[in-house]
């Protein structure tokens, strides 16, 4: 149908493949540079992630849309709902790690497995939308979360870099422009704890994939032996 071929602006602004020409990891310090050389400061690689799940939402609020004025077919809807998801998740993780160059088989057995979990979600979605269980706002409100949730896969593969580069502790960092759950205070409460003891930010929190937490990532630091 037209009205999907006329996605493709929007397509082309997820990126076939992650551009990495403005920002490079650098193994070394553990930490990304921008095209100036510079370091790249934690909240300015966030922006990234946010950046392209903006345009993924962009993306699958208009294909919804399309399916509920007719222009696609639901089987078109899930098809470029999927293909949009893996491209997301994909580009996430990479910048999680580190880069392209640092995805390991690991790290790719990792992406899929999150992904086989979206595409079930998203077939339950399809059949909730077959039934005519749902209204097209809550259409909108639900395809929305699929696009947070691509926050995960860069917390992910975050907490993998940086366990590589010695960090052992993390610590639950609240937005101070967000609203949070009593979840995700109870988990910014306990400080810094050992890395894995607390759930990536969207995980076993009321926010779910609305979670706008992130993680701070230090080194243990040595006891001080008096002589």
């Amino acid at each position: 149908m037209q009205g999907l071929n006329d996605l493709s602006t929007f397509a082309a602004a997820l990126e076939q493949r992650l551009d990495q020409s403005s920002w490079r990891y650098d193994p070394v310090s553990g930490r990304y540079r921008g095209s100036n050389g510079r370091f790249l400061s934690q909240s300015a690689v966030e922006a990234l992630v946010d950046g392209r799940i903006n345009k993924l939402g962009t993306l699958l609020r208009r294909l919804t849309n399309m399916l509920s004025n007719g222009d696609i077919t639901l089987v078109q809807w899930q098809e470029s709902v999927r293909e949009a998801l893996k491209l997301a998740h994909v580009q996430a993780a990479i910048i999680g790690n580190g880069g392209r160059d640092n995805m390991q088989a690991s790290d790719w057995g990792r992406i899929g497995q999150r992904l086989r979990a979206e595409y079930r979600y998203l077939e339950g979605f399809a059949r909730d939308l077959l039934a005519g269980s749902i209204s097209a706002p809550m259409a909108i409100a639900r395809i929305g979360m699929y696009s947070q949730a691509v926050r995960g896969s860069y917390w992910e593969g975050t907490t993998i870099r940086q366990e590589k580069q010695g960090y052992s502790l993390m610590r639950r960092i609240l937005d101070p422009q967000a609203k949070h759950c009593d979840d995700c205070l109870r988990y910014a409460g306990r400080g810094a704890v050992p890395i894995g003891s607390l759930p990536m930010p969207g995980q076993r929190c009321a926010c779910m994939s609305n979670c706008k937490c992130s993680v701070k990532y230090m080194r243990q630091q040595a006891p001080v032996v008096a002589v």
